[in-house]
C-alpha cells in the first residue's frame, strides 16, 4: 500500500497555504472544551508557550511582571479565566495573521503587531469598521483606523485620489472592503479550526468612543498594529460556545 501523503507536502506541491499551527491548536482546543475534565485542555495550552504566556498574563491583570504572578499554572489560570477566555486568546494569532495578510498583500504595508498600551489611544474621532460573525461562535471584529489613513487606503486599494475619499459614501465602501477582506481571512481560519460561521455586512461609523465591546456571554481582546504609514487597532469579542 502506498504511503499516505503528508498534507503539508501536498500544499507545497500545489502552491497552497498549509493550515497555520495556531489554527490547528485552536481546533484541538475546541475538541477538548466540552469535556468535564479540563486536564487535556490544559495540556494543549501548556504545549503552546506563547498561548501559555498570554493566558497567565490575563489571569494576573494587576501584576507588573511575571515575578508578581499569584497564578502561575495554566490549570489555575483556566479556573480563574475560564475556557472561553483561553479560546479567545487562541484566536489571537488567526486574527493577527489575517490583519497582516490583508495589509501586506493588498496594501503593501508591513504592519508590526504591538501591545495596545504602547500606542496612543484614539481619543479623537476615528473610523470604526465592524463585522459580526455568527454560527458555532458569535462575535464582533472592530477595525479602528485614524482619519488620516483613509486617503492612503483608497490609493493603495483602488487607486483613488484624496479628493475621491472626501466623499463619505466612497470612503465607507473602501473601508468596508478592507473589513471584508480582513475578517474574511479570519473567518477562513475559524472554519478550518471547526468554528463554522457566517459574516454580517460591514458597518462603518465615526466615533470618539474607544471602549471594547463585548458580545453576550463572551470575552474581548484588543490588538495594536503600527507601521510608518499607519497605526490601527483590531478588537475581537467572541462567545465560542454560542450556536446561532
Amino acid at each position: 500500500m502506498p504511503a499516505v501523503a503528508n498534507p503539508e507536502d501536498i500544499a507545497k506541491q500545489f502552491g497552497l497555504e498549509s493550515v497555520p499551527a495556531s489554527v490547528k491548536r485552536l481546533s484541538q482546543l475546541l475538541n477538548k472544551c466540552d469535556a468535564t475534565d479540563t486536564d487535556d485542555f490544559a495540556k494543549l495550552v501548556n504545549a503552546d508557550p506563547d498561548l501559555t504566556k498570554r493566558l497567565l498574563c490575563a489571569a494576573n491583570p494587576r501584576a507588573e511582571c511575571e515575578e508578581d504572578y499569584g497564578i502561575t499554572t495554566v490549570e489555575d489560570a483556566i479556573q480563574r479565566c475560564g475556557m472561553s477566555a483561553a479560546l479567545l486568546l487562541a484566536m489571537s494569532d488567526p486574527l493577527i495573521n489575517a490583519v497582516h495578510k490583508t495589509f501586506s498583500l493588498m496594501l503593501n504595508i508591513d504592519l508590526k503587531n504591538v501591545l495596545p498600551m504602547t500606542l496612543d489611544p484614539f481619543n479623537f474621532t476615528h473610523v470604526v469598521g465592524e463585522v459580526g460573525f455568527s454560527g458555532k461562535a458569535t462575535g464582533l471584529v472592530h477595525l479602528r483606523l485614524p482619519n488620516e489613513f483613509i486617503p492612503v487606503l483608497g490609493d493603495r486599494l483602488l487607486g483613488l485620489t484624496p479628493a475621491d475619499m472626501q466623499d463619505e459614501a466612497t470612503a465607507n465602501d473602501v473601508i468596508g472592503e478592507l473589513c471584508n477582506m480582513t475578517v474574511g481571512n479570519f473567518k477562513s481560519n475559524l472554519c478550518d479550526a471547526g468554528l463554522t460561521c457566517k459574516l454580517s455586512p460591514p458597518k462603518i461609523s465615526r466615533t470618539e468612543e474607544f471602549r471594547l465591546h463585548i458580545v453576550e456571554g463572551g470575552t474581548s481582546q484588543r490588538y495594536g498594529f503600527h507601521s510608518k504609514e499607519a497605526r490601527l487597532y483590531a478588537d475581537l469579542s467572541v462567545n465560542p460556545f454560542s450556536e446561532s
